[in-house]
């Protein structure tokens, strides 16, 4: 469950009326943190197929001007989904501009996470005409992070040092810190990027899966105002329901995580299955055990067996094993012997807090 609840979160979308500024939803630095959907009056199908792009820039401009021209057409087209019209359009302003940092800025961040060769051309490209820009120091570092952390420090050190109020410098610095194992000091960059921006959902939500991990109630908190904003925050779910099950609140964690994964016994929310999804099943599984619904628990193991999810029924194998059922297979299959240890280990409070934990 650990590592579907503090993986990397993908890109959020979200409508904005038309007067808003599609750049304001980006950030500064790193992956783009949010993907703003403007509205098309002919609707999404003929919004996807063009329909609403803007107009060309127009070729009389000046260089300096068409290149400008051009990076804000990309911000439109952004808006509307359109990335690689988008992507054209920063390609277009380079060769009008082989000068306009903020155009190798936007272009590199387009590029995460599918062509990061390229966006760390076009961050060490922005660098040599802005060695101090703060927000090509945090994107590189985040660039960085899974090769060189020490490096990815380095420069995410310089971005703060430039811009101690840029919000993604901190987050980005957090997630680095978090990977080498420093989590009061990750805590503590996102901390002081809600200072800054209080309601950055991307920073709340890394705030509370990183208090998850150092097991702290208040991670829930941080969870529930990701989820006022944005209520179909899949992850946000999964961190208060684990939250709330250790605090005690079995109905609660329940119900988060039914809005994540749908009734016991019905159709998944989450589509195509998963298998990962298994492990959030055993854990609804458990809950529902404690709150005297057996019946219910055992449609969730059915569910588990369903979509494949070997790998949860593997470690509640392991974990049952150690702890008092040494003759209960080990073979990531659902049997009646898993079922018999499962409903013994959900009375007894040592086990089943053992169990929730494993999963």
């Amino acid at each position: 469950m650990r590592t579907l609840l503090l993986g990397a979160l993908a890109v959020t979308m979200f409508t904005i009326n038309s007067g808003a500024a599609a750049e304001d939803s980006l950030g500064t630095a790193g992956p783009l943190r949010f993907v703003a959907t403007a509205p098309c009056p002919a609707g999404m199908l003929a919004q996807l197929q063009g329909k609403c792009d803007p107009p060309p820039v127009d070729p009389k401009l000046g260089p300096h001007a068409r290149s400008a021209a051009e990076v804000q057409r990309a911000y439109k087209l952004i808006a509307l989904v359109r990335m690689k019209q988008a992507k054209d359009a920063l390609d277009a302003a380079i060769v009008a501009d082989p000068n306009n940092v903020t155009a190798y800025k936007l272009r590199a961040r387009l590029a995460i996470p599918t062509a990061l060769a390229s966006a760390e051309v076009d961050v060490n490209a922005g660098l040599m005409l802005a060695p101090n820009d703060a927000d090509l120091l945090a994107t590189r570092a985040y660039l960085r992070g899974s090769k060189n952390v020490v490096g990815a420090l380095r420069d995410a050190d310089a971005a703060i040092a430039a811009d101690p109020y840029n919000v993604d410098a901190h987050w980005i610095r957090a997630r680095l810190l978090r990977s080498a194992g420093k989590l009061a000091a990750a805590e503590a960059d996102l901390t002081s990027a809600l200072t800054i921006e209080p309601h950055d959902m991307q920073v709340r939500l890394a705030r509370a899966q990183l208090r998850l991990a150092l097991n702290r109630p208040d991670a829930a908190a941080d969870a529930s105002a990701v989820l006022e904003q944005n209520p179909a925050d899949m992850f946000a779910r999964q961190v208060r329901a684990v939250v709330r099950g250790k605090l005690g609140d079995l109905q609660g964690a329940v119900e988060d995580l039914t809005a994540v994964l749908g009734a016991p016994g019905q159709a998944a929310n989450v589509m195509p299955a998963n298998p990962s999804f298994g492990e959030l099943y055993v854990q609804r599984a458990i809950l529902l055990a404690r709150l005297h619904r057996p019946d219910d628990a055992i449609r969730d193991l059915d569910t588990v067996a369903a979509i494949g999810g070997q790998r949860a029924v593997l470690r509640m194998q392991v974990y049952l094993r150690a702890h008092g059922y040494a003759d209960l297979p080990i073979d990531g299959k659902r049997s009646a012997a898993l079922d018999k240890a499962m409903k013994s280990c959900f009375v007894d409070n040592v086990c089943w807090q053992g169990l929730t934990q494993r999963i």
